[in-house]
């Protein structure tokens, strides 16, 4: 067992004049892993796997009196989320409760508990971006997140901006475009919609001006921004902080079985006394997964 704190470490707060102190808890933004993965609760098991089928192709003509043709469907590729334990733990002595100064510095260190877990929530859940061009992470079809070599059941697609480039006017068009181009696994066209943009912060103010400006940006051409006429983007953009490429960005779409959070067990905290050294325990766990299923869901590049 780790050390716990003792009423040493307090002595300024434990006197009986208390004294006011900084607590080092910082109010923080709203969960930014929950703008970009949607959250599911998990099976009862230690894994969770979801099949990804592919149907038919387009329905050939039948001349009259033909026999109907017959197409198979199937499998195409396994994703399998394996649920981890994320957890941290804190003890107070016993001279500290005896005081009664175990409630104030216990809640103060609550706080910083549950902000740790959050923290490990959305570094996991940036890490899953920050890796997606690296074919060392690979997903349920053996390939990244950003990919021009997703296998179909007859050859391949791609999520990747054909050209990598940094966002502007030019690139974002561009991505939409292929967007819009996105088939099934059969090679059928199918009608994704552009949701959001998804930035490190020092593309935010970028993204602001591309989603906003009633002209083009960055021209002094008098043209219309079709990005906002059409009304592309209807959530706009979303912020990660702990993106660690100042360059990449994605356009997510509304593929169904995209980004997820698969949930085993949410946040659980407990106390209890050490028999030994009557410290109190308290600890603060959950069990989860962050990954992706269809990538469809995540168009992107790395910038230049």
């Amino acid at each position: 067992m780790a050390a716990p704190i003792r009423s040493t470490d307090f002595r300024s707060i434990v006197e009986p004049i208390l004294n006011e102190c900084f607590d080092g808890v910082y109010d923080q933004r709203s969960d930014e892993w929950s703008t970009v993965f949607r959250e599911q609760q998990g099976i009862p098991r230690n894994y969770h796997e979801e099949p990804v089928l592919y149907g038919f192709g387009a329905a050939p003509q039948l001349p009259d009196g033909s026999p109907v043709a017959y197409q198979q469907g199937g499998v195409l590729f396994l994703k399998r989320y394996l649920y981890n334990v994320y957890g941290l733990a804190f003890a107070l002595t016993k001279v500290l409760v005896e005081d009664g100064d175990h409630i104030r510095i216990g809640q103060v260190y609550a706080k910083h508990l549950a902000q740790s877990l959050v923290e490990t929530k959305e570094t996991l859940a940036a890490n899953v971006l920050n890796q997606a061009f690296n074919s060392a992470y690979v997903g349920g079809d053996g390939v990244q997140l950003s990919s021009s070599a997703h296998p179909l059941v007859s050859g391949t697609a791609s999520n990747l901006l054909n050209t990598a480039a940094n966002l502007s006017q030019t690139s974002l068009e561009q991505m939409l475009i292929q967007v819009r181009q996105a088939v099934d696994n059969n090679g059928k066209k199918i009608r994704l919609q552009p949701l959001k943009l998804v930035v490190a912060p020092g593309n935010v103010f970028q993204a602001e001006v591309l989603l906003k400006s009633v002209l083009r940006a960055g021209t002094a051409n008098n043209d219309i921004n079709p990005i906002k006429s059409i009304g592309l983007m209807p959530e706009g953009a979303s912020v990660i902080s702990r993106l660690t490429s100042a360059t990449a960005w994605w356009v997510q779409t509304d593929a169904p079985e995209g980004m997820k959070l698969m949930m085993r067990r949410g946040l659980e905290k407990t106390m209890e006394g050490d028999f030994e050294t009557d410290s109190m325990r308290y600890k603060a766990t959950e069990r989860y997964d962050l990954g992706w299923t269809d990538w469809r869901s995540m168009f992107g590049t790395p910038g230049v």
